[in-house]
């Protein structure tokens, strides 16, 4: 079975002991901080502005969707 998930524009994402806050574009945060945005897939990417998500939160770790 196959299915998709809209997330809430407002919704956040749980990770590596942080809450990821939605943005647009990476210089809506400040250099080194993580977020997660919309890719042009439609799918929940997780980003790290100037930096690296699979350096700074690990591969593979479980996340949550918190709305």
């Amino acid at each position: 079975m196959t299915g998709s998930a809209i997330l809430v524009p407002n919704a956040s994402i749980a990770a590596a002991g942080r809450l990821l806050e939605r943005e647009k574009t990476f210089s809506d945060r400040p250099p080194g901080a993580a977020f997660w945005y919309e890719n042009s897939n439609g799918l929940a990417e997780i980003a790290v502005n100037q930096g690296r998500a699979d350096r700074d939160l690990a591969i593979g770790i479980p996340v949550e969707i918190v709305s």
